[in-house]
């Protein structure tokens, strides 16, 4: 839901509002899926995940490259792909960090 509404009220790259946001289709789950790895990063910073289950990478800097490629998304308009949804997911995952952290969740 959340990945929903960013996609719809954050403007998409050049294009700014030319086209109505409303009448995209958000179809998939790449949002959700994108909060929970990136909760996953959060909670877990200096673990080893395996970027194309091949090359080992610190998650930090895994989660570094996937927020700054949904905002290169965002500013140069992809239309198969919203960067916006994503950083939606993002969003979420840092609530739930957030609230985990404090015992609220």
């Amino acid at each position: 839901m959340s990945s929903s509404l960013f996609s719809l009220t954050c403007p998409q790259g050049h294009t700014g509002w030319r086209m109505d946001p409303s009448k995209t289709p958000g179809l998939g789950a790449s949002g959700a899926v994108n909060a929970i790895m990136l909760l996953n990063i959060f909670l877990n910073p200096m673990a080893t995940l395996y970027f194309d289950f091949i090359i080992p990478v610190p998650a930090m800097l895994l989660g570094i490259f996937l927020i700054g490629k949904d905002l290169w998304r965002m500013t140069e308009g992809n239309n198969h792909i919203s960067g916006a949804a994503h950083l939606g997911g993002a969003a979420v995952a840092a609530i739930a960090w957030a609230r985990i952290r404090r015992g609220r969740f």
